[in-house]
């Protein structure tokens, strides 16, 4: 179902279904914001803007895409984003690799070794996963059972592994030095005790459980129309991922769901068809859960979309929540008692929300 931003409100929807049900709950109409990264309490360095914007289910923290040693996160006791020391950064520019289960993966530009923090203040050198350096891609964690996943661009030794405490700095364990029993992935979740990833092709997926990093078995496979998986995420308890196609000169977009077992793959009925480069597309980066509502919001190019399941969404026209052709949101987080965040290029949407 492709989707048309002055057709997706909530009546057309409701009308478009056959009219069937009630509609009980509304998508609001926000006032947008941007912020920048003196917003955040960052100083410019070396001319990057590039803030991010990440929640890990208990602390939320802006990372400024440069070589500073400071982190922000949002201190709920004063509702204000607050810097912090972080001596790490001095080495290179941080990059996120997880946020989820209470535990942000980063690693730093340059260097193998992973750093992590559980509260966005206080940050460990949490081992290093040896010759790996800035080919790491993705990350998730398990905090059930303390495990921790880091996939990293190369063909014999694509993954890395570790039980240990994450205070503590050990080497990570490389799995599939025989480069295939592990696939490259290039975007991983964790999901019920299942991690779950993209291999590098984007065009099948995999799984494992998490007591047996080095055991994946193929889910989603490669099929005869070139389909391709992007951005899988596990948010409250459903797998999101965005399947795309590109047919006759266009890509048709569409955002999905899996089943636990990421076995199955169901098509929601928000699909975009055109460019890659549109921030029309659906992409589950900017899905979140919020609790209040009930719901999973969306965002996308000028709209907010709300759904109970992930497969049926209603949508709201956001004024003032543009962007320009090519830009493309990255990231969105919500803090209740304070409003919604939406990570654009060089600057976050900022939305209050009380």
């Amino acid at each position: 179902m492709s989707y048309d931003q002055t057709f997706n409100n909530t009546i057309a929807i409701w009308t478009a279904f056959g009219g069937r049900g009630r509609i009980l709950f509304s998508p609001p109409k926000l006032t947008w914001q941007k912020k920048y990264y003196n917003n955040f309490g960052y100083t410019q360095y070396d001319g990057q803007t590039q803030i991010n914007v990440y929640d890990n289910g208990n602390a939320q923290i802006t990372v400024y895409k440069a070589k500073t040693p400071y982190m922000s996160y949002y201190n709920k006791s004063t509702k204000t984003w607050t810097k912090v020391s972080v001596p790490w950064w001095n080495y290179g520019e941080p990059e996120i690799l997880w946020a989820g289960d209470g535990v942000f993966l980063a690693r730093i530009v340059g260097l193998a070794n992973i750093i992590s923090s559980f509260d966005g203040i206080t940050w460990y050198n949490s081992g290093y996963c040896a010759d790996a350096y800035n080919t790491m891609v993705a990350g998730a964690y398990d905090s059930n059972r303390n495990l921790g996943i880091i996939s990293w661009w190369y063909y014999q030794t694509p993954l890395y592994y570790s039980f240990d405490s994450l205070q503590d700095r050990t080497a990570w364990n490389l799995v599939g030095a025989d480069g295939s029993s592990v696939p490259i992935f290039k975007y991983l979740t964790c999901h019920k005790g299942t991690f779950v990833g993209i291999i590098d092709s984007e065009k099948s997926i995999a799984n494992c459980n998490t007591s047996i990093p080095d055991t994946w078995t193929t889910t989603i496979y490669e099929d005869l129309n070139e389909t391709k998986y992007s951005y899988i995420r596990s948010i409250n308890g459903k797998l999101f991922v965005m399947k795309w196609r590109y047919i006759n000169g266009v890509y048709q977009v569409t955002l999905c769901t899996l089943n636990d077992s990421a076995t199955q793959i169901y098509e929601s009925n928000l699909t975009h068809i055109g460019d890659l480069a549109d921030n029309k597309i659906p992409n589950p980066q900017n899905v979140i859960w919020v609790e209040e509502w009930g719901r999973y919001a969306l965002f996308t190019d000028g709209m907010l979309y709300v759904s109970k399941d992930g497969l049926n969404w209603e949508g709201v026209t956001q004024s003032g929540f543009t962007t320009s052709y090519s830009e493309l949101f990255g990231g969105a987080i919500y803090i209740p008692g304070d409003g919604f965040y939406v990570k654009g290029n060089g600057y976050v949407y900022y939305a209050s929300y009380k």
